[in-house]
Formats: C-alpha cells, structure tokens, sequence
C-alpha cells in the first residue's frame, strides 16, 4: 500500500525527501490509546435494557490496526446482547473505524 501524504509543514523540502513518495512521510510506531462510550438501549422481551459500554483500545495509524483492552458495561445485562452477538461486535468495530477516520483525516463518511 502506498504511503498517504502527512507531511503538510514542510512543502519546500528538496526532491530527494520522502514527502508523497511510497513511504509514510512519518512513522508513528507507538499506538494510540483510545476509550469511547456507546450507548445502548435494548428490549429484552417486554423489558428494555438501557446502559453505557465504554471500550479501551489502541489504534496504531501506520496500518489502522485496532487492539481492543477493556470493555466495561454500566449494566451487565447489555454483555449478552452485545458480545452474544457477532454483528453488534462487527458493527461497533466497523464505528469505531469509521470514527476514527473521520477524526484523523477529516473525512465525513
């Protein structure tokens, strides 16, 4: 994959730099540690399910990798509904993607 163009503050380096070439004009090898909150309200039969999911991970911007840490839920009952479920798993993954995106190249997707 080649390299997206960071290096905005120096636009008069010489031809020989590595400013848009296949190289990252930086490496960030240390991640990023993140926490985001999601809230969620689920029904449960004639029951709704309200609470807070607060996710921990690190996001390394070289290849826009994720490792998840810690998930924390301010009502346990939501663990069932969330993590049972491989598509809510997939789409909060696919948001937090999505978030982070916009966040770090101000996309609006």
């Amino acid at each position: 994959m080649g390299g997206v163009c960071h290096n905005h503050s120096k636009l008069a380096e010489d031809q020989n730099s590595r400013y848009c070439k296949d190289e990252p004009a930086y490496s960030n090898k240390e991640p990023l540690r993140l926490s985001h909150l999601i809230a969620f309200n689920v029904r449960e039969d004639t029951e709704h399910i309200s609470g807070i999911l607060t996710i921990e991970f690190d996001y390394y911007s070289d290849d826009g990798s994720i490792k998840y840490h810690d998930m924390h839920y301010s009502n346990p009952r939501l663990i069932k509904h969330i993590e049972g479920n491989p598509r809510v798993m997939k789409n909060i993954d696919s948001y937090l993607r999505k978030n982070i995106l916009e966040s770090e190249y101000g996309l609006k997707l």
